[in-house]
């Protein structure tokens, strides 16, 4: 409560000579109202100690504030006096229990209590439990929640279609997604604010730009939700440009842009190393006062990463308070994918120093800065951490081991390493046909080529520069006659100059 409103409810609750469990339960509702956990369940026990019983709004308000609050504890408590008092059947009270139970990811319990419910006409018990699937990433289950809320009769609300669309949204399941729309238009919510944002959400987030659009230009009223929720949708599907002009519109409708809006946008610029854009984003988050928000700083320093403008991403970077590991990550990752793979790994051993933990990302970008600079000791120590922090492999770890242990010399070490693979592209293969050529073991180059061919993979521009390599070193001259025509008869590729300097080394005098 504000502090005027509760130390006026308090008096008067106070000066009240015969306090009825109403009286009680109303200043309970208020303080659970506000989040003060404290005082509310000070009365509550005390309520009981004086011999007033609770009542099923009191349970009600208790509950509301253990879900918003994911007070778990609190709430078993409440669960437990529910079963004593015999209100465990009470759908009023069973809801508040499903949603609690659901906000506080123990979405077995909830959906044990919903299904023992008896009275299931509710349609905020239902939508308690969709929104618990929901958000508790079971898409498929909140969807077939919804289809037996329907057979059922239950009626949906502007609450119902938002869980149930997220759903969709999670699961990629557009079809249903449009089903549901439909269903909308029926029941007379499409002008629902939160319903409309939903749609948008859906259909964006399912790939579906053109539907998403038309949601969007039907929208009585601007609404920043929805349109972050299409520039998030056109970033992800490629269309950078598209993701810009909706920007634009944003700023020139006037419209709240948040922390949510330049992050996408900056994503779009990054994307498409649109400086100029991206600069001008800049200034304007500047001048509405959000560069001190970490979305949006951590996002900048990755667009000027990305840009190679690493002295404007360092400079972002370093006036961050607030440094978590996407921010350190983006930066070391950028100062690595542009050469200047010292300065990679003193930031990384930085960011360790001050007790930031890395994720895989970084610790590809490290390991590619160490076979780059061939510093095999660093980049055991990393793949030591790697191993000792339990994070799960990726495949551009993986990579990116096999890589710095073939450039390093210990090709045993890349040989263990992508034998241990489950997943392999072609750049982990190249990775390894190029290490066996460059220490001297061509003919293991071209059996690992054979294994490439018959897994299905196809080469690339990279991995007939390791056979030629290879066969030049080897003294193969025919298999690498053969392997240099089938670059573009077979696979379509080009020869560069690196192939020719092969052929030209392996042709050469004294062949």
């Amino acid at each position: 409560m504000h502090i005027q409103e509760d130390l006026t409810a308090k008096q008067l609750f106070d000066e009240t000579p015969n306090k009825c469990s109403i009286t009680w339960s109303s200043l309970i509702s208020g303080y659970c109202r506000y989040g003060c956990e404290t005082e509310a369940f000070y009365l509550f026990w005390k309520m009981q100690y004086e011999g007033k019983k609770p009542s099923q709004f009191t349970l009600g308000s208790l509950l509301r504030m253990c879900s918003s609050n994911s007070l778990l504890s609190r709430g078993e408590q409440i669960h437990a006096h529910a079963i004593k008092t015999q209100f465990d059947a009470n759908a009023f009270v069973n809801t508040g229990l499903v949603d609690m139970y659901a906000k506080c990811s123990c979405i077995v319990e909830a959906q044990y209590i919903f299904e023992a419910t008896p009275d299931r006409k509710s349609h905020v018990l239902w939508t308690a439990m969709i929104t618990g699937y929901s958000q508790s990433n079971n898409g498929l289950r909140a969807i077939k929640c919804f289809r037996d809320m329907q057979a059922e009769g239950v009626v949906s609300n502007q609450y119902t279609f938002p869980s149930v669309l997220t759903a969709c949204a999670a699961v990629s399941a557009c079809s249903f997604g449009a089903q549901v729309h439909g269903h909308i238009i029926q029941t007379g919510f499409e002008a629902n604010m939160f319903v409309e944002s939903a749609l948008v959400d859906m259909y964006a987030k399912c790939g579906d730009l053109n539907s998403a659009r038309r949601a969007l230009e039907t929208m009585e009223g601007d609404n920043v939700v929805s349109w972050n929720s299409m520039v998030v949708g056109c970033v992800r599907q490629g269309f950078e440009e598209e993701a810009l002009l909706l920007f634009k519109k944003m700023h020139a409708r006037d419209m709240g842009i948040d922390d949510f809006t330049y992050p996408s946008v900056l994503n779009s610029c990054a994307s498409i190393k649109d400086m100029k854009n991206a600069k001008s984003v800049h200034c304007l988050i500047v001048k509405t006062g959000f560069e001190d928000y970490k979305l949006v700083s951590n996002a900048l320093v990755d667009v000027y990463a990305k840009g190679e403008d690493l002295c404007s991403a360092f400079e972002v970077f370093n006036h961050m308070t607030d440094k978590d590991v996407i921010s350190w990550t983006s930066l070391v990752t950028g100062y690595a994918y542009n050469g200047s793979h010292e300065i990679a790994l003193k930031l990384f051993c930085e960011m360790r120093l001050v007790g930031v933990e890395p994720d895989q990302i970084v610790i590809a970008s490290v390991l590619s800065a160490c076979a780059e600079l061939t510093v095999l000791e660093f980049g055991q120590q990393v793949h030591a951490n790697f191993m000792k922090l339990g994070l799960e492999s990726t495949l551009s770890v993986d990579n990116s081991l096999v890589a710095m242990y073939a450039k390093c010399g210990c090709v045993e070490d890349a040989n263990k390493v992508f034998n241990l693979m489950r997943i392999r592209d072609v750049i982990t293969w190249t990775a390894l046909i190029v290490g066996f050529a460059q220490n001297g073991k061509g003919k293991d180059s071209l059996a690992l080529y054979n294994e490439m061919i018959v897994s299905g993979t196809k080469p690339d521009f990279i991995t007939f520069i390791g056979l030629l390599f290879a066969c030049s070193h080897a003294g193969l001259v025919e298999q690498g006659r053969e392997y240099f025509e089938s670059m573009d008869k077979v696979y379509g590729i080009k020869p560069g100059p690196d192939h020719y300097a092969c052929i030209i080394d392996l042709l050469g005098p004294g062949r």
